[in-house]
């Protein structure tokens, strides 16, 4: 346990969000209308779930292992050989999410906001102002998180007012369950994939002090947040747009935001950008963040460690960014890596725990 350092339950709570949060739901309501069309709001509800049953067993593995950190907990069961090579893999995974996290930030902005700034001057704000909150570690970047979460308090407010003040036509919505529930637990995998950042509840055991119960339930409502968000953005998307519109805008909640206007105040789109790129750029600080920590946990090390990935992470954005090439094949290595170092070794990990009967007592 790490004294004076200690994350409250709202800095928990606000972190798993900003984790979430991010490039994903931008455009979600495309993909998930692409997958299965009037229904893509219900592939939302069973990513929900799927996350809750993940986070349940990352609950299980840190209850026995309190105060550990999540570098610590494949030694402990496997082996200082075998657990170092986890975290090898959990370090790499970790860097290629962030990645390629990095690189969509990087073509949102370029896109919309600054069209003609080089690819490689945005990546290196991005990158250098991760890397300076990274090495600071948990509790600083969590106060940042904290403040950031302002930002969603505009966003619920332009929620309302499209509600409000557009069209809302209910009978998008309908036929209810078309598309047949195989096909939406499919599909439910794009937005598992959007929703994804969760996983930083395995590295946050040193630095909370409360009952597991507790900490459960906190998470919990982190999950619940997101799903209630994401939920509510994509109905919204199918109700104001129709089926062959929201099939062929690539950011539709941006094209929503643009229906949106005032007298002061014109493209409101540009200015949610604008607004949204703190929890998009929080993506890529946890996961430097968490893939740092696979390796080494604080001091020199750990910064040392922060920097060379944050270096990796720029060459690779940028050279996606002027290769298509690479930008796909980053695409079909993601998929494999989400499965492993999200769901599989974290899943392998807790199942080993207790059949090899290992567990830490917290003294």
């Amino acid at each position: 346990m790490i004294n004076g350092r200690l994350l409250s339950k709202l800095q928990i709570y606000l972190m798993i969000i900003q984790a979430q949060l991010g490039i994903g739901l931008l455009s979600l309501p495309n993909l998930l209308e692409k997958e299965v069309e009037q229904n893509a709001w219900m592939p939302v509800l069973v990513a929900g779930v799927l996350v809750q049953l993940t986070l349940i067993i990352y609950w299980l593995l840190i209850k026995r292992f309190p105060g550990t950190s999540y570098h610590e907990i494949p030694v402990l069961i496997t082996g200082p050989y075998i657990g170092k090579a986890i975290n090898t893999i959990n370090y790499m995974g970790f860097l290629i999410i962030g990645t390629y996290s990095m690189i969509l930030l990087v073509n949102l902005v370029n896109n919309w906001l600054l069209p003609f700034t080089p690819v490689w001057a945005i990546a290196l704000l991005i990158i250098a102002l991760s890397m300076y909150l990274v090495v600071q570690d948990y509790p600083v970047v969590a106060r940042y998180l904290v403040v950031l979460s302002v930002v969603l308090i505009p966003v619920f407010i332009f929620l309302l007012l499209i509600l409000f003040q557009n069209p809302l036509e209910m009978r998008n919505l309908m036929p209810v369950g078309e598309s047949g529930f195989i096909k939406v637990i499919k599909s439910s995998e794009v937005d598992l994939f959007a929703v994804l950042g969760f996983e930083l509840m395995l590295f946050i055991g040193p630095y909370v002090h409360m009952k597991h119960s507790k900490l459960l339930r906190t998470v919990s409502l982190s999950n619940a947040t997101i799903t209630l968000i994401y939920f509510v953005v994509i109905v919204l998307c199918v109700m104001v747009f129709s089926a062959d519109v929201l099939k062929q805008i690539r950011e539709p909640v941006l094209y929503l935001m643009r229906s949106l206007s005032f007298r002061t105040v014109d493209r409101i789109d540009l200015l949610f950008v604008f607004m949204w790129l703190s929890p998009m750029t929080a993506s890529v600080i946890i996961y430097l963040l968490m893939g740092s920590k696979s390796l080494a946990n604080e001091g020199k090390p750990f910064q040392r460690i922060v920097f060379i990935s944050g270096g990796i992470i720029y060459l690779l954005v940028v050279s996606a960014s002027y290769d298509e090439q690479a930008f796909q094949l980053y695409e079909q290595i993601l998929k494999y890596t989400i499965y492993a170092v999200v769901f599989f070794l974290p899943s392998l990990l807790t199942l080993l725990s207790y059949l090899l009967k290992k567990k830490k007592v917290n003294t």
